[in-house]
């Protein structure tokens, strides 16, 4: 058995959802089940969860390592598709609380079966696609793209300072591309060492990652559907992990309360304590946020 993520920021996620034992909540990551599990032991049989995620090998995963009860629904989709997900399964309640968790599990990143989530995994093929049946992979990227386009790909999505010197060596090396090894190698080369403070690869697999998976425009659009489904008084959670992601939570939550639509509970973004820091390294560039629907 794989060993199970720990979830980041978990008791101050439930405790700012204010579970109501009846209500009706939503988590738009399962993941590995941390953050549904424990929504669901505050849920009478009367309340109801819907976990939804466009990875199923974390499903499988999911209800493999749990007792899936009756009113814990899990379902394969992208949650910004939410609306049609409600639509599909014939659900009518609007939920009292969403939660979005926006970071990669530790499983994904440690057992991610050749997926190349992880630029520390060097046999493992160029893919990053979170849903598998995506056509395009990081390495047809990597091929695709012309030099100018990687590069603003790697300065947008991965805010990389070296991003023009990178595109242009992987340019010029495409046909020795296959592995993450062969990219991270790569990218040593070209990085001057004073910038090696951490893995010079992390924001290329950033940016890589976020394209094969138009992961902000999936965000976008998940706030607008989530928001939209929300009752009245209920909550929207978002976990953040790097800067750009947290942007985009804080301008919609911030027009949000603007116009007059929601009220932000907690005016700087809950991190984790210093426990979790220590337990999890992952977790220090978590940050939350908590939007109330009024």
């Amino acid at each position: 058995m794989d060993k199970i993520h720990i979830p980041v920021l978990l008791e101050e996620s439930i405790t700012a959802l204010n579970i109501d034992p009846n209500g009706f909540y939503i988590d738009c990551t399962l993941g590995d089940g941390g953050h549904s599990y424990k929504i669901l032991s505050r849920l009478s049989s009367q309340g109801l969860l819907l976990s939804i995620d466009r990875d199923q090998n974390a499903i499988d995963f999911v209800k493999e390592y749990y007792e899936i009860p009756s009113n814990w629904i899990i379902e394969k989709d992208n949650f910004s598709n939410i609306k049609n997900v409600l639509e599909r399964l014939n659900i009518s309640r609007n939920p009292s609380g969403i939660l979005m968790d926006l970071g990669l599990s530790s499983r994904q990143l440690e057992s991610s079966k050749n997926r190349g989530f992880s630029y520390q995994e060097d046999n493992e093929s160029l893919d990053m696609r979170m849903d598998t049946d995506l056509n395009v992979n990081a390495l047809d990227l990597l091929k695709a793209l012309n030099e100018k386009e990687l590069s603003k790909l790697f300065k947008l999505y991965g805010e990389e300072r070296y991003a023009k010197p990178i595109a242009r060596a992987i340019k010029e090396n495409t046909s020795d591309i296959s592995t993450v090894g062969d990219l991270t190698s790569l990218i040593y080369k070209v990085v001057p060492v004073a910038s090696n403070n951490k893995n010079p690869s992390r924001r290329v697999f950033q940016a890589l990652r976020i394209a094969v998976n138009d992961e902000l425009n999936s965000l976008k659009e998940g706030l607008d559907s989530a928001f939209e489904v929300l009752s009245t008084d209920g909550r929207l959670l978002v976990i953040t992990f790097h800067s750009l992601e947290d942007r985009i939570v804080k301008r919609f939550f911030n027009e949000k309360e603007d116009n007059k639509e929601g009220k932000i509970i907690s005016k700087t973004p809950v991190i984790p304590n210093e426990k979790e820091l220590q337990e999890n390294h992952r977790s220090s560039s978590a940050k939350l946020r908590i939007l109330g629907k009024i």
